[in-house]
């Protein structure tokens, strides 16, 4: 196996959609869905990747993309923790089934983090699957009463 990792582009959307539809059915454990989100999702892959508010790192073997994450760059109002109030919320990490425990999604979370570190994020925040609790433990994230955390909240 000879994965390779690399920033989402323009014309990965369409499996980007595609794996964060994937991803909603196996957290949601449902099938039937509003096919609108398709068109939803791509709609915001091509207005957030140009644009560098969003980046999305792939595992890739192959031809086939196996794994998936990614992070949101924002700003809120600052305060008294951040001061500048630049934030990041982290998404969609997700590989596929039989690609797992293999640390696909540890590599990919090491790069969104350090996306995040080169823009200077002090606070990153993301909801986290049972399965993926374990693995956002080990970069520092700790729990709140409905989302994983990291850095300095209030």
């Amino acid at each position: 196996m000879m994965i390779r990792y690399r920033k989402a582009i323009i014309a990965d959307i369409p499996t980007l959609v595609k794996l964060r539809v994937d991803f909603l059915k196996e957290v949601s454990h449902r099938d039937d869905y509003d096919t609108a989100i398709e068109k939803s999702l791509a709609q915001y892959f091509s207005r957030h990747i140009p644009a560098g508010d969003y980046i999305n790192w792939l595992a890739i073997d192959g031809n086939d993309i196996i794994g998936t994450g990614g992070i949101y760059f924002f700003h809120i109002p600052p305060n008294f923790l951040n001061i500048s109030g630049n934030r990041a919320y982290i998404l969609n990490v997700y590989t596929v089934k039989a690609y797992r425990r293999r640390g696909v999604s540890k590599i990919i979370f090491e790069r969104l983090m350090r996306e995040a570190y080169e823009r200077s994020i002090s606070q990153i925040s993301l909801h986290a699957t049972s399965d993926g609790k374990t693995l956002y433990e080990q970069f520092g994230f700790k729990t709140t009463d409905n989302e994983m955390v990291w850095g300095n909240h209030l």
